[in-house]
C-alpha cells in the first residue's frame, strides 16, 4: 500500500512510509523506534530528546528485562540489526517501542497524553528504577502544550481518537472534535523535528474507521508542515 491511496490500505504490520519530509506513517507502532534510530544515522542532531506520546495506550512496557539484553542492545552499531530486531517483533513490539529508545539514549524525557485506564500509567516501574528518565502525565492537551519542551519528537497513534477499548470497534471522536484537537496541536506539529504516526488497525476501530481517521488526520497534519 502507498499513501495517499488510503482506500487500498489494510492491516500490514510491515508497512511504514515517509509521506512528507520527517513525517512517517505506519500501521504497527513498533516501527517508530526503528525510524528514530534510522533518522539518527541520517544526521538528526541534539539528542537525547524529549518525546511527546499521544496515544490511547501508554506503550510503557520494557521487553529488555536483563542487563545483558540491554547491554547487547546498546552495543549495536549497524542500523540493519535494529531493523532485524524490530521486524522480528519479539523484543520491540507495538506496546514496547519506547523503552529501547530510552536504553539507547535517544529519549531522556517522555510526556504522555493517554487515556488507557486498565494499566499503570507510563513506563514500567521496574524499568524506571534502573534508568534515569523524566516522565510526565498530562490530563489534557493544553497541559501538554504548556509543558512540552521545544523540538520534541512527536508520536501520535490514531487510536487516541477512538474511545472504545475493544478490538475493531468504532467509538470515534466526532470529526469536529478531532480537527479542533489537531488545530490546537498546530505549533507542536510545526516545531517537531520528526513525527511518527501509527494507524494501528484494529485498535483504532474497524478497518473503515481506521481509514476514516487516516483520511481526516494525516492530510491535516501534513498540511501544517508545508
Amino acid at each position: 500500500m502507498k499513501y495517499p491511496d488510503i482506500e487500498s490500505f489494510n492491516p500490514d504490520p510491515a508497512y511504514f512510509e515517509e509521506i512528507h519530509p520527517n513525517v512517517w506513517l505506519m500501521d504497527d507502532h513498533r516501527w517508530a523506534y526503528f525510524l528514530w534510530e534510522q533518522n539518527l544515522n541520517r544526521g538528526m542532531t541534539k539528542v537525547p530528546r524529549s518525546l511527546l506520546h499521544l496515544d490511547y495506550h501508554w506503550d510503557g512496557i520494557n521487553d529488555f528485562h536483563k542487563d545483558s539484553d540491554q547491554d547487547q542492545l546498546c552495543n549495536i552499531i549497524e542500523i540493519k540489526e535494529i531493523y532485524r530486531i524490530v521486524k522480528e517483533g519479539k523484543m520491540v513490539r507495538k506496546d514496547s517501542f519506547i523503552a529501547p529508545a530510552i536504553i539507547r539514549g535517544i529519549i531522556n524525557e517522555v510526556h504522555f497524553l493517554c487515556f488507557q485506564n486498565d494499566e499503570n500509567p507510563g513506563l514500567d516501574e521496574e524499568f524506571l528504577r534502573r534508568i534515569s528518565l523524566k516522565q510526565f502525565f498530562h490530563d489534557d492537551l493544553q497541559s501538554l502544550i504548556n509543558h512540552a519542551p521545544k523540538s520534541s519528537l512527536l508520536d501520535i497513534d490514531l487510536d487516541i481518537f477512538n474511545k472504545s477499548d475493544l478490538m475493531e470497534t468504532d467509538e470515534l471522536w466526532t470529526d469536529n472534535e478531532i480537527l479542533e484537537f489537531l488545530d490546537t496541536c498546530r505549533k507542536l506539529i510545526r516545531s517537531s523535528p520528526f513525527i511518527t504516526i501509527a494507524m494501528s488497525f484494529d485498535y483504532s476501530g474497524s478497518k473503515d474507521g481506521t481509514k476514516h481517521l487516516t483520511r481526516l488526520v494525516v492530510p491535516k497534519l501534513v498540511g501544517f508542515r508545508r
